[in-house]
């Protein structure tokens, strides 16, 4: 109404007594006196709380109830004006018979000695839905703390009711706009100034007998809330109110007029996605906007009650939402809690890491939010100090078929020993004990290597065992060549091989017992224990070989096909190692993968 270019209003009662110190407290109730004084006059007017383009805004005290209320008065100039004062009277007859909870009952309707018409209404403490908007437009962080998205919804809500009530009564506001919207101090929410109503029903509410206030082609409400039919003919019914509420609502929603204050006769974008995309409003709320704004009035929704509806179910839904959030955050405190204590010394470790993942699941279905993955990461990702028995259990599993892989490698390899014997023959052998003590280790370690693979559960005795003969026997094929000429390769490739072992210690013992086969006959060979296999004459490097003669072709045969099967072999065992090593990356990198793409879309669904 204020806006109006045709019929200026004077200020909104509620909204000027805010810059009266009556206004910031309420009043203690008097109950004390025992008689009324009816010959007394009823009202004692005090300070104006605001003037208008039709009358003033008093504050009063009415006497016999000894209450405060608020004066509206029609200025003297426009007391003579008929329409004018049919406007005002009606204003008060309508306001008075909508009794509602949310439309501020009028009192009394009288006339002054000196002519002056006024009529008294419930006094009112609060803020205006529009200085409520400026306020968080200006970034007010009270404001921000006191109204919430959630508390202005319901009381949009709560204004919705009472309109759609006074469109049961047949009275269409017109004039609904932020102003005229106020929220008390104590929860109350109230429709102010039905100054500009129109009557679609005589029966309902009682008219002043003036007729028509209103003609075609006049322009009565606010422009820039008011529907685009209203703008061309003021005798609209209530989809014209439910326009504005939609506008009211997108407002509320994107703290950005619907439309545009230097082309208010434009309609503007009710798409707060479009409009405002930093806000992040819900889409169900931009359906309620775009369907409330329609230009069509039979596309939008066919009453007030119908838009409370909507945003009601959205609240519900809002705060199941809310509710969901508290619920997961508890689950995910307890996780953290469950994981703190899967630390210590005395805890079940298995026990409360199963707890965390239990209670975060349980977090990540009430609410999939960034911190829930990220915590879900940090679970998955940190191991915990302590393995737990299933997964000891799963890494035995896995030393045993390792441990069985280095049985069937081991068996072959001994037995390939024995291939060479028929070369042996051919090259001429000097001493059949050296051949015993190269080919009985080499048989015990294949025999105990073959036994070893047929059981389900290989003990360390029988690796061992096994290591020990297989050593025993590099360490007697030092009488062929001595023990720096093919030995040492020998020697070399199978510690290489051992250090695959899962066991750390057992790792260790390997490299001892290499080094040892390597040491001990050179060093019995340097202190002449056992014959010495080299000899130096003029520089020149004589072998002395102990167990065969050295005839040139086949010893570098020999030689060859030797040091080639200790190439190939090792190599062999240490390429199947590593393609199942690479299976196992694979895996683990896949899930890691997953896992990735996982926590991105739970992230995109948590914003």
């Amino acid at each position: 109404m204020g806006d109006s270019p045709t019929l200026p209003s004077f200020p909104t009662y509620a909204s000027l007594t805010q810059t009266s110190a009556w206004a910031t407290t309420a009043q203690p109730i008097a109950g004390d006196e025992t008689s009324v004084d009816l010959t007394l006059p009823r009202y004692t007017e005090g300070s104006i709380l605001g003037v208008g383009g039709m009358g003033k805004v008093l504050l009063a005290r009415d006497e016999r109830i000894g209450r405060d209320v608020a004066v509206k008065e029609l200025r003297s100039e426009r007391t003579l004006a008929p329409e004018e004062r049919a406007r005002f009277l009606r204003e008060a007859r309508v306001q008075g018979q909508l009794e509602h909870p949310s439309i501020v009952p009028v009192y009394d309707i009288d006339r002054r000695p000196d002519g002056t018409t006024f009529f008294t209404m419930r006094r009112v403490m609060g803020k205006t839905l529009h200085a409520i908007l400026e306020e968080l437009r200006a970034g007010d962080a009270t404001a921000k703390q006191r109204f919430t998205q959630h508390e202005l919804l319901s009381a949009f809500a709560t204004v919705c009711l009472a309109v759609d009530y006074a469109h049961t009564r047949g009275v269409i506001h017109r004039d609904l706009k932020p102003a005229n919207l106020m929220l008390g101090d104590f929860g109350e929410v109230y429709v102010l100034d039905w100054g500009l109503a129109r009557l679609v029903n005589v029966s309902q509410i009682a008219e002043e007998p003036e007729g028509r206030l209103s003609t075609p082609g006049e322009i009565m409400g606010t422009p820039l809330y008011m529907a685009p039919e209203q703008m061309n003919d003021p005798e609209v019914g209530p989809e014209a109110d439910v326009y504005s509420l939609g506008a009211i609502l997108f407002e509320l929603l994107t703290l950005v007029l619907l439309r545009d204050p230097r082309a208010p006769f434009v309609p503007g974008d009710a798409r707060p996605s479009v409009r405002t995309p930093d806000r992040a409003i819900a889409p169900e709320l931009e359906t309620i906007c775009v369907k409330a704004t329609a230009a069509d009035p039979t596309m939008r929704y066919p009453s007030a009650r119908a838009l409370q509806q909507a945003v009601v179910r959205y609240l519900e839904g809002d705060r199941e939402l809310e509710r969901r959030r508290e619920l997961a955050a508890a689950h995910a405190r307890t996780a953290k809690t469950a994981l703190a204590r899967a630390d210590l010394e005395d805890a079940d470790g298995e026990a409360e890491r199963g707890t965390a993942m239990r209670e975060l699941a349980k977090a990540l279905a009430f609410n999939p939010a960034p911190e829930h993955v990220a915590l879900l990461g940090e679970v998955m990702t940190t191991p915990p100090k302590i393995i737990p028995p299933t997964v000891r259990e799963q890494l035995r599993e896995q030393t045993e078929r390792i441990i069985h892989t280095y049985a069937h490698y081991s068996g072959p390899a001994m037995l390939a020993w024995f291939l060479f014997v028929p070369v042996l023959f051919a090259i001429g052998i000097r001493s059949w004990w050296d051949v015993f003590y190269i080919a009985f280790p080499a048989a015990a370690a294949s025999a105990t290597a073959f036994y070893a693979a047929s059981r389900r559960h290989i003990g360390y005795g029988l690796q061992i065992a096994v290591m020990i003969f297989m050593l025993l026997g590099a360490i007697a094929i030092s009488r062929v060549f001595g023990p720096l000429i093919m030995m040492p390769t020998l020697v070399a490739s199978y510690a290489i091989v051992l250090q695959a072992h899962p066991s750390h210690w057992f790792r260790q013992l390997a490299l001892l017992v290499a080094a040892l086969a390597l040491t001990v006959p050179t060093v019995l060979e340097l202190l002449d224990v056992i014959p010495r296999s080299y000899a130096f004459d003029a520089g020149r490097w004589i072998v002395l070989p102990q167990m065969i003669a050295l005839p040139q072709a086949g010893t570098i045969g020999l030689l060859f096909a030797a040091n080639l099967s200790m190439t190939v072999i090792p190599c062999m065992f240490i390429a199947k190692m590593r393609a199942d090593l690479s299976n196992v990356q694979a895996r683990q990198l896949v899930q890691a993968w997953h896992f990735r793409r996982l926590g991105d879309e739970l992230m995109k669904a948590a914003a």
